[in-house]
């Protein structure tokens, strides 16, 4: 935004003050590395691009440089056109199915990457030699590369998001500290938090999704007039919403509907239609590009190395929108408890009386689309991160207007607190660590369940195949119980020996923590990545390990920073 567009409730330098508070307050939360394929192989594609100016990867045999590329590219022949990723039109390179946009962002952070790690190769070596098994430092190879994006990428979008949070509700009438409270509340206490910390597309996904948002909100009339540069920064970001996840395509079209309907009535004002135009004009590039891309890489402007989409969207939504709204490990009416009083409030029109209707589209959309999906749980995230955009975006229209720490603050009260529960939660145990040792447990209780007569081959066989549908629907594994339980054994070392080796075995394995065993070894592993045991998922304790520091000296700073400009800011807000 331009700005002069900036209210004088919150001039420059107090949005400056929240975004680096909030950006020091998430780096302080940052994973040190990647904790899911997802972003290893996105960001081995971006390496690709850095080295050889085609994000395409290369086998052993085509000159493929790392054990990490020459896995990922493997995978991918040995897979292409039947899963995820697809050989390009050279019968070569081998693509990352994972959008774009998310692997642009990440080139200029790994070709930064790449000159570190040349000036100091001893940590790599440090890094191999601690993890000591092939197959998972493979996940982990580049180990600066991949901090460096783990520690950036999600707090720069996470605290964009912050300050996006705080100029809608700004747009739709809320106070500067009011605005403040929204952007707290929808950001921190609900699932939007995981984003923050994790190092998927969905953050900056949510991020160009938000901006778009604000564009549209003020083209419409709330707050102050957009100018034509902001309505084309706004179809800019709709359009990278789009090129960081793709399936937020669904959700851009419906922001970009909602002001075409408004702009072509009759009576609607000149200046309205411009901006149409002016949002078109700015989404029109990023479309340009995803589509030539595509056909450069695969010969098709609508093939993106995803599967077909029937292939996909094969459930009845009746099945998977139960799991996606109430269960126990993912429900998003648990780890978003604030929904329950934005559907309140979005019911009675008097308290959202503007874009109420949007405010339903935009959470329906991929609600609704992924609640057809076998894959509901969205993979190796805290929540359904699919829909995450679509929570967020739902509260950020609705709470601004219904104000509901003015009409219900003791109910707004303790839905915080309990979102703030569910927020800690998400950052004392790694979702990676904690999905291995829960599909073990699910393996083991079916499989004892089997011998006893009480399940039949056909159960075993779908559980064997889909362990995450068991373990995020049933409570005795939740992760809001779980992670505590995680979180003490890594404290009272259960996981790993005095030499950081792991522990396999029941004591250190799933019996503590959901109260099942067996006598198969396979189902008693503790968790197998370095990263997963001990708290180095949190980037201060693995650095603080790799380069012999303490952990609290690379802690304190970004803390104390964030703390004080984050303490002093409803002060500086009051000011203006």
């Amino acid at each position: 935004m331009d700005a002069h567009e900036v209210t004088p409730a919150a001039t420059r330098s107090a949005l400056v003050r929240l975004w680096l508070g909030a950006f020091l307050a998430m780096l302080c939360v940052a994973h040190g590395n990647f904790e899911n394929l997802d972003s290893a192989f996105t960001m081995q594609g971006a390496r690709a691009f850095v080295r050889r100016g085609d994000s395409g990867l290369l086998q052993q045999k085509d000159g493929g440089d790392s054990i990490a590329e020459i896995a990922a590219a493997g995978y991918i022949a040995q897979n292409s056109g039947k899963a995820f990723g697809k050989t390009g039109n050279d019968g070569v390179h081998q693509y990352v199915w994972f959008p774009i946009g998310h692997l642009a962002l990440m080139v200029p952070v790994v070709a930064l990457g790449e000159r570190v790690a040349a000036s100091f190769p001893e940590i790599e070596d440090r890094y191999k030699a601690r993890v000591g098994n092939d197959a998972t430092y493979a996940e982990g190879q580049f180990v600066i590369q991949q901090a460096l994006v783990a520690m950036t990428l999600p707090a720069l979008f996470g605290a964009s998001t912050i300050v996006l949070l705080f100029l809608i509700a700004q747009a739709l009438g809320a106070r500067s500290r009011e605005s403040l409270l929204c952007a707290f509340a929808i950001g921190v206490c609900t699932q939007c938090v995981s984003l923050f910390h994790e190092t998927l597309s969905d953050g900056p996904g949510l991020t160009f999704v938000l901006a778009a948002l604000l564009a549209i909100v003020r083209a419409l009339g709330a707050g102050p007039a957009p100018s034509w540069r902001a309505m084309v920064v706004g179809g800019l970001c709709a359009g990278a919403a789009v090129l960081t996840r793709y399936q937020h395509a669904f959700v851009v079209l419906a922001l970009g509907a909602w002001l075409a309907v408004a702009a072509l009535r009759p009576s609607a004002p000149r200046q309205l239609r411009a901006r149409l135009v002016q949002f078109a004009l700015g989404g029109a590039p990023m479309a340009a590009i995803l589509f030539a891309a595509n056909i450069a890489r695969f010969g098709s402007p609508m093939t993106t190395g995803y599967p077909p989409p029937l292939s996909w969207f094969d459930t009845p939504p009746w099945i998977g929108l139960p799991k996606i709204l109430f269960a126990a490990g993912k429900g998003i009416l648990w780890l978003s408890p604030l929904l329950w009083l934005g559907f309140v409030a979005a019911r009675r029109s008097a308290s959202v009386p503007r874009f109420r209707a949007l405010a339903w589209t935009l959470f329906a959309i991929p609600v609704l689309m992924f609640s057809c999906t076998n894959g509901w749980q969205s993979g190796q995230c805290w929540g359904v991160r699919y829909v995450t955009a679509g929570v967020v975006a739902f509260l950020a229209l609705v709470l601004p207007q219904s104000r509901p720490w003015s009409t219900s603050p003791r109910a707004f009260r303790w839905l915080c607190v309990i979102g703030l529960f569910c927020a800690v939660t998400s950052v004392l145990a790694p979702t990676r660590g904690h999905n291995q040792l829960a599909g073990q447990a699910v393996l083991a209780y079916y499989e004892d369940g089997h011998k006893k007569g009480l399940i039949d081959d056909a159960d075993l066989a779908s559980v064997r195949a889909d362990q995450a549908d068991k373990f995020f629907t049933m409570p005795r594994y939740s992760p809001l119980d779980a992670n505590w339980r995680y979180a003490w054994l890594c404290a009272t070392g259960a996981f790993e020996d005095e030499n950081g080796n792991p522990r396999h075995g029941a004591p250190g394995s799933v019996a503590p923590l959901f109260s099942h065993t067996s006598q198969d070894p396979q189902r008693l592993l503790a968790p197998i990545h370095f990263e997963d045991r001990g708290f180095r998922w949190l980037w201060f304790v693995l650095w603080g390990e790799l380069l012999s520091v303490p952990w609290w000296a690379l802690l304190a700073p970004p803390l104390l920073a964030a703390l004080l400009l984050l303490w002093s800011l409803p002060r500086a807000l009051s000011k203006n």
